[in-house]
């Protein structure tokens, strides 16, 4: 039997909408949504199905039989797996208060059901991937504009000019992203790239700047002097929101084009031509800010920079600039019901929020979750709840890690597949890979925001389950079933249709529901109170 299935591919981020052709049962093929990506999907997406066919992955609930990380373990059913899990965590709240327990999970669109678990429980101490990835742009672009890195889209097909600076885009993530920029090149836009090597993008791009490593501060520095000394900004648009101009023009002097020509290796010339072009195009030119930057000392600052230019660019809900993504709510419509539940009262083990205000509370900070195992110091940390994240992977010293681990009464893997962590865990719970398990509506927020849904493709192949049910399963062994209500995926899905009314069915033809067909604008002249940036 043939069928095909609209859904959201699970091998990165960015969950691009998939068409899954499927014949008894097995996925023949994955494509690109064709109604959003014209069929298109990278190589990462189209190779799903070796997920799937991969019968190394735990197949079924697993109990550590041996020392941690022996690699011993004894098949278990899913009751008595999620008893043991259960009667684990009810113990370590009895002895060491609900706060010691710490859910870690992949983030995404339905973090919010990890977050009510540990909340229901007790305890405030989430965290997420997003913690080691994405921090260095985000806290950058709170310094600079009062909202984080996901507080803008940009307006790629309708640019004049998109400057990368290590973004290799087109040999990695966002297929709608490399579209767009596709459509740029092609209506006769301008693409420069930023970086210490060639690559694919910097192949196709119509000029390249070749720099030394770790100079791509210094070359953005060069830009804003070059663009302020020469009056390239737009004036309007810095005299009505922005502050600290004057001693921004003060802080730049010395970092004039010749001096960042000599620091990057390059040649002044090409960096005045390139201000040349941003003239142009301006405000339609776009300084992307990257996915995370380069992870170096400068990074940050190189970051912030980045933004700077971008306002200098008077770009900010402007045509081919910089678009504040919009909601349920500026479409005229009711948004999803989330899963909720008030975060405890409680100070966080790792200190964000209290002992480190700088940093934001949404993931945390997970390296500092070690000093408390090690020290007790707020409070004891006994459990660790890892959802499809692996700290031995993704943080450095996983020996160091493992000693820390090692004061902990129990440690959970939820996941597909066997990671280092999994492997050392107490608990594995198989997770039905993407293309096998239906997730809940989410909204993916933009210019023309969306809703989205995961379908299901193929059914299990092994003894696995879904993350939402997973987590109702021990919200009901834990007495916190009143936070999950819902036994089904149907039912969960019809919980978060409540507020914008739309029946399932409507999602059944492409996965996706459109709140809006024409882009929904903000009045770039009246942009006052959207933008707090800390003092």
């Amino acid at each position: 039997m043939k069928k095909t299935v609209f859904s959201m591919c699970g091998m990165c981020t960015v969950r691009c909408p998939i068409r899954v052709e499927v014949e008894d049962n097995e996925v023949t093929w994955i494509e690109g949504n064709p109604h959003l990506l014209k069929g298109a999907l990278c190589g990462k997406g189209s190779a799903g199905t070796a997920l799937l066919k991969d019968t190394e992955r735990p197949q079924q609930p697993l109990i550590r039989a041996g020392g941690r990380g022996a690699g011993r373990w004894r098949e278990a059913s899913w009751d008595e797996a999620l008893d043991y899990v259960a009667d684990k965590l009810k113990t370590i709240k009895a002895e060491h208060g609900p706060e010691s327990a710490v859910l870690t999970s992949r983030g995404g669109p339905w973090q919010g059901m990890y977050k009510t678990f540990i909340h229901a429980f007790g305890s405030p101490n989430y965290t997420n991937h997003d913690n080691t990835c994405g921090r260095n742009t985000h806290h950058a672009s709170l310094s600079i504009n009062g909202v984080g890195r996901k507080g803008f889209v940009y307006d790629i097909a309708n640019a004049d000019h998109l400057v990368l600076f290590g973004r290799n885009m087109f040999a990695s993530l966002r297929i709608a992203e490399n579209l767009q920029t596709l459509d740029m090149l092609d209506k006769g836009g301008k693409l420069t790239y930023v970086d210490v090597r060639q690559s694919m993008t910097g192949l196709k791009a119509t000029r390249f700047f070749q720099v030394r490593p770790g100079t791509d501060y210094a070359l953005a520095l060069g830009f804003i002097h070059e663009i302020i000394k020469r009056g390239i900004y737009d004036k309007t648009f810095i005299d009505r929101y922005v502050s600290g101009f004057e001693e921004l023009c003060e802080f730049i002097e010395p970092y004039t084009a010749a001096w960042a020509a000599k620091e990057c290796g390059i040649k002044e010339k090409g960096i005045v031509q390139f201000i040349d072009e941003v003239a142009e195009g301006m405000p339609r030119v776009i300084f992307h800010p990257g996915w995370n930057l380069s992870r170096y000392k400068d990074s940050f600052y190189a970051s912030r920079a980045l933004h700077t230019l971008n306002i200098l660019m008077g770009n900010i809900e402007q045509k081919g600039g910089l678009i504040i993504p919009k909601g349920a709510g500026d479409c005229g419509a009711k948004g999803i019901r989330n899963l909720d539940c008030p975060k405890p009262d409680i100070k966080r083990a790792d200190g964000v929020g209290w002992k480190y205000n700088h940093f934001d509370k949404g993931p945390g900070l997970a390296h500092l979750f070690f000093d408390a195992m090690k020290t007790g110091d707020p409070y004891p940390v006994k459990a660790w709840i890892s959802m499809r994240t692996d700290p031995f992977t993704s943080m450095p010293d996983p020996q160091a890690q493992k000693e820390a681990f090692d004061n902990c009464d129990l440690l959970v893997a939820i996941d597909t597949h066997y990671g280092e962590f999994a492997w050392y865990a107490d608990v594995i719970l198989p997770e039905s890979t993407y293309l096998e398990r239906d997730n809940p509506i989410c909204l993916q927020k933009g210019p023309k925001p969306r809703l989205a849904v995961r379908r299901k493709a193929v059914e299990p192949k092994f003894d696995t389950k879904p993350a939402w049910e997973i987590f109702k399963l021990l919200a009901d062994r834990l007495d916190m079933g009143e936070h999950f209500p819902y036994s089904t995926i149907e039912e969960l899905i019809a919980c978060r249709l409540e507020g914008p009314g739309i029946p399932l069915g409507d999602f059944a033809e492409k996965a996706l529901f459109p709140l809006t067909i024409p882009p929904v604008c903000k009045d770039p002249e009246n942009l006052n109170g959207r933008f707090r940036p800390p003092s």
